[in-house]
């Protein structure tokens, strides 16, 4: 994936640092698997905890079912083997970090590992091993009468510890996956709900086995020097594991401070003299340079990758995980992420995905929500405003426009889409950020309809007003776009939408204007929508950037669904001999109208692209189609319809 490296001078004299960098390839993928297990089985104690609201009873039928398991022996192995390698492994994580500099989520979860063992030991020692050693009871009844009230307190700090310390690694750990953006809200709901229903259910429960009329529990003195022992040593191998690691944080400091300096030149942010051995992000995070890092350094993400432009023939060669995410992205030659490359020699590099800092320590990730996802896109824009602006007074147009945006934006927002831009005449809008694709189309085409009609009101409120009538365009299409955030310090915070989806509905829209049609719908979105509808003419719509032409349904008003008995026509399949896209007009546009059309118009979203151009015969008066759903709908869309522009 990358240029060819050399790796000999710079790994002489790395020593133990350099190891540690190999071993950071795996203990990824080894840390998430134990993390898992170990979150597992917390979630199966939390949801026994849970059936406390129940009863005692219902709390104990759930243990015995949840022992089957982890009191096996592939549970009992799994358990402690995670018990084990989690902590060792984010100890080695946190002690190759050469900087501290981190977001706060990180220095929370880091924290709440360190806190876990205060509470975790005593808890592990009183019941597991002192059942084992000397066959004390684990039945909940006798361990809720052991903790309550007493060590309440104590048994809701390790809970929360526990489940906060996990949730905020499995999230950091799928949020850069699309998949995740589907069912993010309802894995973030049972997160919180979980450790709720468990406290109620342990404190229900617990007083419940407080008002049983057993005899209190005798402990021989054995077992006290016992649980106590083994609560010092275990205690004590673990903070002293930690005490280890900081030595050698320490000790590592204080070599690389006293040996030679690099220099990393930052394009755009100036020259740095570092000590080696930091990565690249923990450089960006030092000197406080804007960066991009959603997943936190794990590669998981690309975001922070960077161009090397000198250097790079002495780092060494991605590993696995860096190289299988490069190959994902189709990343060019010199590409290499920031969080996995520890430079050992002078270095250039150039950030490709920078972020605008939140503050002097700490930067700003981009939008986790950020992804794609399946709209349907409506680009409507207002034909001939160059020539309606020349005659109009600007006081009288800017009210104009305040009218016709207020009606546009009611009209999207009654069918639950989401307006994301205006410019000029017109705007964008799109529908799915909620709810199935199916009903999204069909939202989409319901809000054009509702918006032709809105113009047909404005013409005659304003009729007498104008020189000329409005006419809208309208494109829409459903496909893949790309939805998120931007943010400047000028603009503020914006939703947009981008893609291939926007593309297209915009050279729909712009259709518009040739095929003298309000509205032309491309086949996917009709096909998603599950329905038909009446009066639709088939069209062929070159798209710029297609071999073949989109299968498109142009409509001369407001769309309305054909009836089920079978006397209105269904939507037909385009011909493939059709290559003029033309609908059959309801009136032949007057020389006036035309020269209208013909002046410069903006297009409605910037670089979107134009339709090829299409020879096409002289437009037929359009054949009667169906029957009319209200009496009189005829005459009057004829008495308020102008000749159109």
């Amino acid at each position: 994936m990358s240029l060819p490296q050399t790796v000999g001078s710079n790994r002489q004299g790395a020593g133990f640092g350099a190891g540690m960098d190999q071993v950071s390839s795996w203990s990824r993928d080894i840390r998430f698997a134990s993390g898992m297990v170990l979150l597992a089985f917390a979630t199966t104690h939390f949801l026994n905890h849970a059936a406390g609201i129940a009863g005692l009873e219902a709390m104990e039928a759930v243990q015995n079912w949840r022992y089957g398991f982890w009191h096996s022996w592939p549970g009992t192995v799994a358990l402690y083997a995670a018990l084990i390698v989690h902590p060792l492994f984010a100890l080695l994580r946190v002690a190759q970090r050469r900087t501290f500099k981190m977001p706060a989520r990180e220095i929370l979860q880091i924290g709440l590992g360190v806190m876990i063992p205060l509470f975790l030991v005593d808890h592990i020692v009183g019941t597991r091993v002192m059942g084992t050693f000397f066959n004390l009871d684990e039945s909940y009844h006798a361990v809720l009468r052991r903790l309550w009230p007493n060590l309440a307190f104590s048994q809701t700090i390790l809970l929360l510890l526990v489940w906060t310390h996990g949730i905020i690694g499995l999230h950091f750990s799928l949020r850069s996956r699309e998949s995740y953006q589907h069912w993010r809200d309802p894995f973030m709901l049972a997160a919180i709900l979980l450790p709720i229903l468990a406290l109620i259910g342990f404190a229900v429960a617990a007083r419940e086995a407080g008002h049983m009329q057993l005899p209190p529990e005798t402990y021989s003195d054995s077992a006290v020097t016992m649980f106590n022992q083994n609560v010092i040593w275990a205690k004590t191998a673990f903070y002293g594991l930690v005490g280890c690691f900081v030595g050698f944080v320490a000790i590592r400091e204080i070599r690389v401070r006293t040996t030679r300096h690099i220099t990393v030149r930052f394009v755009g942010h100036g020259v740095r003299k570092l000590t080696p051995g930091l990565t690249v992000l923990e450089m960006f995070r030092r000197f406080g340079i804007p960066h991009a890092a959603l997943c936190g350094g794990r590669a998981r993400c690309a975001t922070c990758r960077v161009l090397v432009l000198d250097g790079g023939d002495k780092l060494p060669a991605p590993g696995p995980n860096e190289a299988r995410l490069l190959r994902r992205i189709s990343a060019p030659d010199r590409v290499r992420l920031a969080c996995q490359i520890r430079p050992r020699d002078d270095l250039q590099v150039q950030i490709l995905l920078a972020s605008r800092l939140g503050a002097a320590t700490r930067a700003t990730e981009p939008e986790a929500t950020a992804g794609k996802r399946g709209l349907t896109v409506i680009v409507a824009d207002l034909r001939a405003f160059s020539a309606l602006s020349e005659r109009q007074l600007p006081q009288e147009l800017i009210g104009l426009l305040n009218r016709f945006f207020d009606e546009m934006a009611q009209a999207i927002a009654a069918h639950g889409g989401r307006i994301d831009a205006f410019y000029g005449d017109g705007f964008m809008a799109v529908f799915g950020l909620e709810g199935t694709p199916a009903r999204a189309a069909q939202a989409a085409i319901s809000a054009a309809g509702d918006i032709v009609r809105a113009v047909e009101a404005l013409n005659r409120e304003f009729g007498a007003a104008l020189p000329l009538p409005l006419r809208i365009g309208i494109g829409i299409h459903t496909g893949q776009a790309i939805v998120g955030s931007v943010e400047s310090e000028s603009l503020g915070r914006r939703e947009i939408t981008v893609g291939e989806t926007v593309m297209i509905a915009s050279q729909l829209e712009s259709a518009t204007r040739r095929v003298l049609s309000d509205l032309v719908v491309s086949e996917e979105t009709i096909r998603v929508t599950g329905r038909g509808y009446r009066g639709t003419t088939p069209l062929k719509i070159s798209i710029k950037g297609r071999e073949k032409p989109l299968t498109a349904y142009g409509f001369a008003s407001a769309p309305e669904l054909a009836e089920r008995d079978g006397d209105d026509q269904e939507l037909a399949p385009a011909s493939e001999t059709d290559s003029t896209g033309l609908p059959e007009p309801a009136a032949a546009p007057d020389a006036s109208a035309m020269e209208a059309t013909s002046e410069h118009e903006h297009e409605p979203l910037s670089g979107a692209g134009t339709l090829q151009e299409e020879a096409a015969p002289a437009p037929q008066p359009p054949a009667k189609r169906g029957r009319r759903s209200r009496a009189g709908k005829s005459s009057a869309a004829e008495n308020t319809r102008k000749t159109p522009i």
